[in-house]
């Protein structure tokens, strides 16, 4: 048993660009001479799931006694996607450490298999979960909301963007009956995740990848997207944890994407009656189909439907809600502003008209006895409007007295 010799893998070991606080952890990566080999260091148990890229298993190290789960897959050929597949997993799994998200261990090369030892999440598949159970309280699905969107706002922090996230890449870690009902998850499953040089449009992507689904409309369509594609498959497993079925269902991209853009999300379950408009207005925000109006992980986590703090007023979803909110402000601001200079001018004329000595001009204004009845009927009434405007008057805005003539 030897450190594997990285130039012979086939799959490249060197860790993607690391950016801000991003620190590489030491995961040991082993080259066995056979796949015997690994069974002295670990008793293989049952069986945990089966993918397209290999078999999961239950493991127990035979020194520690400690169980984990060993990911066993067959070494694809060079050049093949599964290699840049499985060289992301590894690269980034290395780079992350989150409460939810898998920890890989360690790895073990044999001259045909791959193994990726990571913690064992007892739980299973968060979507054999909601299957047993056909749909999860609110409760339920804000905690474990919040834990998915903590998971999701950490890789972003570091331009991480998963691109697959689906009930099937959640696990449950613990039995929930024996962890007191909390359904505690981590993110797993980052072959088709990537690491980006930050969100800027130089780092657009265009490749379509994922699960149907869960797939945001921007990435269907093919104009090109960013890590808000991650944003959507939030919304989309919550919608699907609180009635059970998804949003949006085709079995084509085009046609889905037309039914999102003709649909757009809709409560009409007898379940969502029992939901709160909080948790409604949360998943309308989330599923935008425009990315920029779409609410972000971060945002999603300050929420108070996440947080609970109802006293919080309720902020703008996206960066350009807020620009128009800010923009409105001071729109609001100059209107006042100039009401209140406008406030100022006639109550002004108004006591100029009223209190200066008789003139030629006021004499001319007033020569007849019909045009001075009917000024001052005008002047009555103008003076009533002045008297309501006036008592909703700032006190800051003082009114200047007429001069004397």
């Amino acid at each position: 048993m030897t450190l594997a010799d990285v130039s012979g893998l086939h799959v490249n070991m060197e860790s993607l660009p690391a950016t801000g606080d991003t620190l590489e952890r030491n995961v040991p990566l082993i080259r066995l001479d056979s796949d015997d080999d690994l069974r002295n260091i670990y008793k293989f148990g049952r069986k945990l799931g089966q993918g397209s890229f290999g078999v999961v298993y239950e493991g127990t190290h035979i020194e520690t006694q400690k169980k984990w789960a060993i990911k066993e897959v067959c070494r694809p050929e060079a050049g093949s996607p599964k290699v840049k597949m499985l060289e992301h997993e590894i690269n980034i799994l290395k780079q992350v450490n989150h409460a939810h998200i898998i920890h890989l261990q360690e790895v073990y090369i044999t001259a045909k298999m791959i193994y990726l030892v990571t913690e064992l999440c007892v739980g299973g598949e968060l979507k054999q979960l909601l299957q047993r159970r056909k749909f999860f309280t609110e409760d339920e699905t804000r905690h474990i909301t919040y834990s998915l969107a903590d998971a999701v706002v950490y890789l972003h922090k570091r331009n991480i963007v998963h691109r697959d996230l689906k009930l099937e890449n959640i696990l449950v870690r613990n039995s929930v009956v024996d962890d007191n009902g909390r359904i505690n998850i981590k993110v797993t499953d980052f072959g088709l995740s990537v690491q980006t040089d930050g969100v800027g449009i130089e780092n657009i992507m265009t490749e379509a990848c994922g699960t149907l689904t869960y797939m945001a409309p921007e990435m269907m369509s093919g104009r090109g997207y960013g890590q808000w594609c991650d944003v959507w498959s939030i919304g989309i497993i919550i919608y699907i944890l609180l009635c059970g079925e998804p949003p949006f269902v085709s079995n084509t991209k085009a046609k889905l994407l037309k039914e999102i853009m003709n649909k757009g999300v809709k409560f009409t379950q007898t379940v969502w009656a029992t939901v709160s408009d909080a948790a409604k207005n949360v998943l309308t925000c989330l599923l935008k189909m425009d990315p920029a109006y779409r609410m972000s992980a971060n945002q999603l986590l300050e929420n108070p439907w996440i947080t609970g703090d109802t006293n919080v007023p309720v902020l703008p979803s996206n960066v350009l809600e807020m620009m128009r909110h800010h923009l409105e402000q001071k729109d609001s601001k100059m209107v006042k502003l100039e009401n209140c200079q406008f406030k100022v001018f006639i109550s002004t004329e108004l006591r100029l008209w009223t209190t200066c000595p008789p003139s030629p001009l006021r004499t001319r204004w007033t020569h007849s006895r019909s045009q001075g009845q009917r000024l001052q009927k005008m002047t009555e009434s103008a003076g009533a409007t002045l008297n309501s405007v006036l008592s909703q008057t700032p006190a800051s805005a003082h009114l200047p007295h007429p001069p004397n003539w």
